[in-house]
């Protein structure tokens, strides 16, 4: 996603975009925390983590009945096309001795029916399973939970692109109305002689330069849009409108100052995760050391079998014969050349990788801590060296056209002026979209997002 949103930003910077589909359907308007809310319900993303989760549920219940009563039912039938021929010495029927007559035993027909029951009574690694089960459901929580915070980031910065890119739309609409203004009176000059033709091409220049920028600046709105409404999990169709504006979600954070405060990093959850994964990894040992305890299991079983010549072997005349046992089963592992030693040395290798990964987790955390707090503290400051540069470069085109149609100033100058204001301006939208990203980038350091 965030990949997408860095295409929309290109694009928005002025390298072109697809054409957005039609709009036909329109849902709403929608803050920058309802377009939230809508989004973690909606999302493709968090849509996926929810349904792990719900798996993760199924899966306790799955273990747990591993260990209950376990009954099974069977039944065949037979039909003995061609029953099995044994050769018995002749001399037995009064025969030639050391010939042999062909004998078959059993009849043509035969079915047996059975019904079994065992239930375990102790197993080290069912137990093991059991556990692991419910901190597999947490980790399934955490990663529902961490899948909520990044679209909600991403939520945030395509809300964002969304209206810095209807900031620029708006400015390049202004500047196209005053080129066409010049225009229109520079051609007039040039038509009493008051000017020379250079002008009128000069100013017509820039005209078209703005055209070319006002239609990338059109597309790019309807890129931003489309974007936005993929992140939040709704038709790309679907027509919607911001309720926000730039200015409200800006001068909170211009006049913020940043801290850092109560700031505890098992909160994060990204320490939640690698936390839970060390917990789960502790079991994973735990079930290979249970291989070394003995099995127990009690069963019974009960059925019923017989012959017959006929075909319905449940007439009342072919008997069936009863058979039933009880017992206990004992496994009890003796030797297994070292392969279960090797497994526990290996998993235990594995939690002390993960111990590594924790430490990892934990610096990586503070790293981005001070790094989004220093460039949120940057982001402030060029925001407000930037919107004043853009003020004074307007103030400057401003004068200059002025003095253009006066006379005083040339068109190249103009030109100039105009490039070097649309270039403040670019500095400035730009400064904007960072300080509203580096907001969120420091929220999501301290975990409060």
């Amino acid at each position: 996603m965030k990949n997408i949103l860095l295409s929309a930003l290109v694009i928005f910077l002025g390298f072109g975009s697809p054409t957005a589909k039609a709009q036909t359907e329109s849902i709403g308007t929608f803050s920058l925390q309802e377009a939230q809310n809508y989004a973690l319900e909606n999302s493709y993303s968090v849509k996926g983590t929810d349904y792990d989760l719900k798996v993760a549920r199924k899966k306790v219940w799955e273990t747990i009945a591993d260990g209950l009563p376990q009954i099974n039912a069977s039944a065949d039938y037979n039909n003995n096309l061609n029953l099995q021929v044994s050769l018995l010495p002749s001399e037995f029927f009064g025969g030639e001795p050391g010939t042999y007559t062909p004998i078959k035993f059993g009849q043509k027909y035969s079915s047996s029916a059975s019904i079994s029951v065992s239930q375990k009574i102790f197993d080290g690694s069912y137990i093991v399973g059991t556990m692991a089960a419910k901190v597999y459901v947490q980790l399934s929580k955490d990663q529902k939970e961490k899948s909520e915070i990044e679209i909600k980031d991403v939520v945030a910065q395509a809300y964002y692109t969304v209206l810095v890119a209807k900031e620029n739309y708006k400015t390049i609409v202004e500047n196209l109305a005053i080129n066409e203004k010049l225009l229109r009176e520079t051609d007039a000059y040039y038509q009493n002689g008051f000017r020379e033709e250079l002008d009128v091409d000069q100013i017509r220049l820039m005209l078209n330069t703005t055209k070319n920028q006002l239609s990338d600046a059109k597309r790019a709105i309807q890129t931003a849009f489309v974007v936005l409404k993929f992140t939040m999990g709704m038709d790309i169709d679907q027509q919607i409108s911001l309720k926000n504006s730039l200015e409200e979600l800006i001068n909170p954070i211009r006049s913020e100052e940043p801290v850092i405060s109560n700031y505890d990093l098992t909160n994060h959850i990204d320490s939640k995760i690698i936390d839970t994964q060390l917990k789960a990894q502790k079991l994973i040992i735990k079930n290979e050391q249970a291989a070394y305890l003995p099995t127990i299991s009690a069963f019974y079983n009960y059925s019923k079998n017989t012959s017959s010549d006929y075909s319905n072997v449940f007439r009342s005349d072919v008997p069936w014969f009863k058979s039933s046992v009880i017992g206990f089963q004992l496994k009890m592992p003796i030797f297994s050349a070292w392969k279960k030693r090797s497994k526990i040395k290996q998993e235990k290798i594995n939690y002390l990788k993960l111990e590594n990964s924790q430490l990892m987790v934990k610096q990586n955390l503070k790293k981005d801590l001070t790094l989004s707090f220093s460039n949120l503290l940057n982001a402030q400051e060029k925001y407000e060296n930037d919107l004043e540069g853009v003020q004074i470069a307007k103030r400057i085109y401003d004068r200059t056209r002025i003095k253009f149609n006066e006379g005083i100033s040339t068109s190249t100058e103009l030109s100039e002026n105009e490039q070097q204001y649309l270039n403040s301006h670019s500095a400035y939208i730009n400064a904007t979209l960072g300080l509203l990203n580096s907001k969120i980038a420091f929220k999501k350091a301290l975990g409060k997002l």
